[in-house]
C-alpha cells in the first residue's frame, strides 16, 4: 500500500465524496460510519457509531508499510436545531461526543500509532466555528474547538504531520435538508438557508472534496492551518 486514507462519516455527504475520489487516486481507503454504500476492492467499512465513545476507544489502526497516511475527521452532526434551553443532556452529550471528543480520540490514536510515518490530518470544520448562529449552539461550540484542536496540535513540533481545519462552505449534503426542515420558530435563519437552497448557492461535496484533496496534495502552499474551502481554487 502506498497511500492510506482513515475517513469518518463516509456514509454520505462530503465523506463519501472524498471516499470515492481517493478510491480513484489509488488510496487504500478505510471508511467509519453507521451505513454504508460504497462499494469498492480497496475500501474497507467499520460501522460504528461516533457517538459511543467505547466504541471509538476501540478503534485500533492497522499496521501498515506505505508512502503516506492520512485521517479526515469528517463525522459530525448539528444536533437538535433548538435554543440550548432546549436541549437534554443527552442530546448534548451526544453532539459533543460526535463532534470534538471522537475527533480527539482519533488525532491521538493516529499520531502514536504512525509517529514515524510521513501523515496529515484533515479536520472537517465548519464557519460556525468563527460566527455564532442562534440554535447551532453546540455544533458551533465544537467547530470551533476542533480549529483550536487542530491550531495547537500544529504547535506541538509533532514529526512528520501536516494538519489542517478546513471549512467546506454551505454544502448540498442531509445537513443542510435537516436544516431546512428545522422549526422555524425555534432556528429564526431558517428561511435564509431555504434561499441559500432555491437559488443554487449550495456547493456540490465533489467540489468541495477536490478542493480538499488540493490541500492534502500541496500542502506546503498554505501558510495558515485553518482554511476555507472557497478560497481554494481548482486549476
Amino acid at each position: 500500500m502506498h497511500k492510506v486514507a482513515f475517513i469518518t462519516g463516509t456514509g454520505d455527504g462530503i465523506g463519501r465524496s472524498l471516499a470515492q475520489l481517493l478510491l480513484e487516486k489509488g488510496y487504500v481507503v478505510f471508511g467509519y460510519s453507521r451505513k454504508n454504500k460504497l462499494k469498492h476492492p480497496n475500501f474497507n467499512f467499520t460501522k460504528i457509531d461516533l457517538s459511543n465513545i467505547e466504541s471509538v476507544q476501540n478503534i485500533n489502526f492497522p499496521e501498515i508499510k506505505c508512502k503516506e497516511i492520512i485521517l479526515i475527521n469528517n463525522a459530525a452532526t448539528i444536533g437538535k436545531i433548538v435554543p440550548i434551553h432546549l436541549k437534554t443532556t443527552q442530546e448534548i452529550v451526544h453532539e459533543y461526543n460526535v463532534n470534538i471528543i471522537t475527533p480527539t480520540i482519533l488525532c491521538n490514536k493516529f499520531i502514536n500509532k504512525y509517529l514515524n510515518y510521513k501523515k496529515t490530518i484533515i479536520n472537517i470544520s465548519s464557519g460556525a466555528a468563527i460566527k455564532s448562529i442562534p440554535s447551532w449552539n453546540t455544533y458551533s461550540a465544537t467547530k470551533a474547538a476542533l480549529d483550536r484542536l487542530t491550531d495547537t496540535i500544529s504547535k506541538e513540533n509533532i514529526p512528520n504531520l501536516e494538519i489542517f481545519s478546513i471549512h467546506p462552505g454551505i454544502v448540498d449534503t442531509n445537513m443542510q435538508k435537516r436544516i431546512r426542515d428545522s422549526d422555524s420558530d425555534k432556528f429564526p435563519l431558517k428561511e435564509q438557508f431555504i434561499k441559500f437552497y432555491k437559488t443554487d448557492q449550495l456547493e456540490d461535496p465533489r467540489v468541495v472534496s477536490r478542493k480538499i484533496f488540493i490541500v492534502i496534495n500541496n500542502p506546503g502552499i498554505f501558510k495558515e492551518n485553518i482554511l476555507s474551502a472557497r478560497n481554494i481554487e481548482i486549476s
